[in-house]
């Protein structure tokens, strides 16, 4: 299992897990990926300032290139317990088939892209920006995830094109705005999420390029620079657009943590928005599931388990949890491999069941094509396995030349 610690707790022995996260949230965060062999190691990782740890505890997944780290049993426990207090909060929203909200999403994720790159084109050269576009986009995502959760989250993940910063943008609206669904918000909340995900960030227009596709680690004053950007984004939102002050804040918040280690005001969860809570939930999942230009992309399900080893200190240990619950350990368009060997795309996401989504199999073991088979893991709605199968886990599409989309529709 993944586990957080201080870096006064580490021991000899122990075995590091560099999980993604950005250095500019976490500049105290030993993440040196191996195992620790010796005390002059661990005092040295101290010496320098290193503050906490992610550790995997079960000695038997210590391989580097071990492709699932978290708990299943205790995330399952998590989620047991999560449904039976809040059963009637996870809707599974599938107002419209995937296969038909496809088409609509794809024309809604690459009308919110242009829309982004504008604002923060607009902002770098001071000159004005199309806020009411940045507004009608965001309803139109709104008016998507209420029709199918699945068709924005999956675009957010599979689209691997352009530059980060506007995709990552559109990725955490999207994201936000699902989630907001799940939760119960109605339809202009979700609307004003999803505005508040397209803008968290158009700030960093106004932070010098290099720093923001820096490869290595920034210095404190680089990093000092950075940790502007959520005042700087609220403010150029505020002074060139009326959005109402929920928004605001949550762009003001979307780093802000739970335990109040987050900046720029390092406040608690007390003191913090809901909206500001979602938000940061969606960016940090975002972020560790897109490549940057520091750090290549964790799979959905391997950044879930680093989030989950969060809870209770970065996140609400129950929003947190509702997150696993709406976007699933496996996010559709996913290429998994089954316990059969079998590979097989996630087609739907099950809310309550999260480790056994709707799948079709494409493959065999080998990664011969077969006859697509349908498939409910979960055994509750549509056919269901012969046999119990399990989702081992997530493989990168792109090293096997898949396109899930094709999949899908």
């Amino acid at each position: 299992m993944l586990k957080k610690i201080r870096a006064y707790d580490l021991q000899v022995g122990m075995y590091v897990v560099d999980t993604g996260l950005s250095w500019v949230d976490y500049p105290y965060l030993y993440c040196q990926e191996g195992l620790l062999e010796s005390d002059a190691q661990v005092a040295a990782l101290r010496a320098e300032g290193f503050a906490e740890a992610f550790i995997e505890t079960d000695k038997t997944k210590l391989s580097c290139d071990s492709s699932r780290i978290y708990d299943s049993a205790e995330v399952n426990k998590a989620m047991d317990e999560a449904l039976l207090e809040s059963f009637a909060m996870a809707r599974t929203n599938k107002n419209v088939p995937l296969n038909q909200e496809f088409t609509a999403a794809v024309s809604v994720h690459g009308r919110s892209v242009e829309v982004v790159r504008g604002i923060m084109e607009a902002l770098a050269n001071n000159t004005p920006l199309d806020g009411q576009a940045a507004t009608d986009v965001s309803r139109d995502i709104a008016g998507s995830v209420a029709r199918n959760r699945d068709a924005l989250i999956c675009l957010a993940k599979l689209h691997d094109e352009g530059e980060y910063s506007f995709r990552h943008s559109v990725s955490v609206s999207a994201i936000a705005a699902a989630f907001g669904d799940y939760l119960g918000l109605g339809r202009p909340q979700v609307g004003e999420l999803a505005l508040a995900g397209l803008m968290h960030d158009v700030g960093k227009a106004l932070s010098p390029k290099d720093l923001l596709v820096k490869p290595e680690a920034l210095s404190a004053e680089e990093q000092a620079r950075l940790k502007h950007h959520p005042i700087e984004s609220c403010a150029a939102v505020s002074a060139r657009m009326d959005v109402p002050q929920q928004v605001l804040r949550a762009i003001a918040e979307h780093h802000e943590r739970f335990d109040g280690s987050g900046y720029p005001r390092g406040i608690k969860a007390s003191e913090q928005s809901y909206y500001g809570q979602i938000l940061a939930i969606a960016d940090v999942f975002d972020a560790l599931t897109q490549d940057r230009p520091y750090k290549a992309r964790l799979m959905p399900d391997k950044a879930m388990s680093v989030m989950f080893a969060m809870r209770g200190k970065d996140f609400e240990p129950k929003l947190l949890e509702h997150f696993v619950k709406c976007v699933g350990l496996y996010t559709v368009g996913s290429l998994v491999r089954l316990s059969s060997g079998e590979r097989a795309v996630v087609r739907e996401s099950n809310p309550h069941s999260p480790l056994r989504p709707k799948v079709s199999i494409l493959f065999d073991a080998d990664m011969q094509p077969i006859h697509p088979v349908l498939m409910d893991l979960s055994g509750k709605e549509g056919p269901a396995p012969a046999r119990p199968l399990d989702v081992c886990e997530i493989l990168d599409h792109r090293h096997h030349g898949f396109e899930a989309r094709h999949h899908l529709l």
